[in-house]
């Protein structure tokens, strides 16, 4: 099960928390979007600069 999945079955077990498992998916997207630009752009930008000079 996977981490939206989780807070889904959450919600559905205690929908008071919706607010604490929207910030859990918002967190786990800030995280995942992070790791793709470090990923795709940081590391190439690097890269790029090493072999240009």
């Amino acid at each position: 099960m996977n981490l939206h999945e989780e807070c889904l079955l959450r919600y559905l077990k205690r929908p008071d928390e919706l607010s604490y498992s929207t910030e859990i998916l918002k967190l786990n997207n800030f995280i995942l979007e992070k790791q793709f630009i470090m990923k795709n752009f940081v590391a190439k930008s690097f890269l790029i600069s090493y072999t240009e000079k």
